[in-house]
């Protein structure tokens, strides 16, 4: 069975709390734009306003909860996507609206950046690649029920301005849970010298993990990932399947849904699996698989096959996406893990910022076989490049259960 810290918990669900307010408007985000009088090429400037707040916050946020107290952080961060929430419900305008989705991203990406330092710094590495599927299993859940909860509230209520005021409880709830329940960050058993020291050595540290081969492969491989998820599942694929195969939105909703429903099935294995084979020998091996899928994609010309296809999309990113999480909580160093997670989070969000664009062009001009050909072209370069990454797992298990300090020796080996 799976033995997880009651803080785990706890982070997981306000995250699958947060990530269900989030999602809950992206069936109405278009529709609203339409409203303002605003083109489809306007409605995605919308959707990307939220990835632009994040991406700076992401670093700044890491930053931040290096040095300032994660219970604050956090909280504050779920306080302002409440506040983006309710201001976005009352926006007179379209510029005004998407100024209120930038605070929205801003906050997203304080909460999310510490969600992420706490279990690093909190969980055991043995247990980090569990820790990590479980989190990401209740965000793939508030993501995945997020837009069915939506359309519900803007037909009950009659109106597309609903969600927003779902998104602002919800967020609210959180502000409240994270202020009552997130604890301090437990101090480094390294003794009391540490304190005077621990910024110099953490940046020493950071300088070195900066020169690291397997940490910038990570950072490719979290790019790769987003870019990919965004601009398969949630671009790609529906216009493949209402073009191709004809199919209606409930039709292509069915798809998406089923496709991530056996990614939420594999994550509890995939963390696992982590832990117990270690970090490489799961990654490597996924990423060549998910190359193959992405081939076999346009050759889904009937709902059969693409079913078929997107629900192997689906568990292969599965056992992909946990491990970068793991990978980066083992090497980052104890004073500068914050800043380290924001540095991930920056790649994954600059790749879910371009990877729908690039892709969706590549579509365009020359067709579908080209867009999953390109993709998974750039599946197996990253594979080849994670040939020369080495396992980050034993080394720092075998150290941190002598001597905590050794960490930072290790992430900088």
């Amino acid at each position: 069975g799976v033995e997880l810290d009651p803080q785990v918990l706890i982070i997981s669900f306000m995250t699958l709390v947060i990530m269900l307010g989030s999602s809950v408007i992206s069936p109405v985000l278009p529709l609203l734009a339409q409203e303002f009088g605003v083109s489809y090429a306007g409605a995605g400037v919308l959707v990307s306003a939220f990835a632009m707040g994040r991406i700076p916050s992401d670093f700044i946020g890491g930053a931040l909860v290096d040095r300032v107290s994660p219970r604050l952080v956090a909280s504050s961060g779920a306080a302002l996507v409440a506040l983006s929430a309710a201001l976005s419900a009352l926006a007179p305008s379209f510029s005004a609206l998407l100024w209120y989705r930038l605070i929205g991203g801003v906050g997203s990406a304080l909460f999310t950046i510490t969600a992420m330092a706490f279990l690093a710094r909190t969980v055991a590495p043995q247990r980090m690649g569990q820790a990590m599927g479980f989190y990401q299993s209740m965000l793939l859940l508030g993501v995945s029920f997020g837009p069915s909860v939506g359309g519900l509230a803007a037909s009950l209520a009659h109106s597309l301005r609903a969600p927003f005021w779902v998104m602002a409880l919800l967020s609210l709830a959180v502000t409240l849970i994270g202020f009552r329940w997130i604890g301090e960050f437990p101090t480094t058993p390294a003794g009391p010298h540490t304190s005077v020291s621990a910024q110099t050595s953490a940046r020493a540290a950071l300088a070195s993990l900066l020169h690291d081969q397997t940490f910038g492969f990570v950072c490719v491989l979290t790019f790769l990932i987003f870019a990919i998820r965004s601009s398969t599942q949630l671009n790609l694929m529906p216009l493949f399947a209402q073009e191709e195969l004809g199919l209606s939105e409930s039709g292509i909703g069915m798809v998406q849904s089923l496709c991530s429903l056996a990614n939420f099935f594999v994550l509890w294995h995939a963390g696992r699996l982590l832990d117990r084979i270690g970090r490489r020998r799961v990654t490597l091996p996924a990423l060549w698989v998910t190359a193959l899928v992405l081939l076999a994609f346009p050759w889904a010309t009937t709902l059969p096959r693409l079913i078929g296809v997107s629900v192997a999309f689906g568990v292969v990113l599965g056992y992909l996406a946990p491990a970068p999480a793991a990978i980066i909580a083992d090497l980052a160093p104890q004073g500068a893990i914050g800043t380290v997670m924001g540095l991930y989070r920056t790649a994954g969000d600059i790749g879910l910022l371009f990877g729908p664009a690039v892709v969706g062009w590549v579509a365009g001009h020359l067709g579908f076989g080209a867009a999953f050909a390109g993709a998974a072209g750039c599946t197996i370069l990253v594979a080849a490049l994670g040939l020369s990454m080495r396992e980050t797992l034993t080394s720092r298990q075998v150290t941190t259960e002598v001597l905590p300090a050794v960490e930072v020796e290790e992430a900088s080996s």
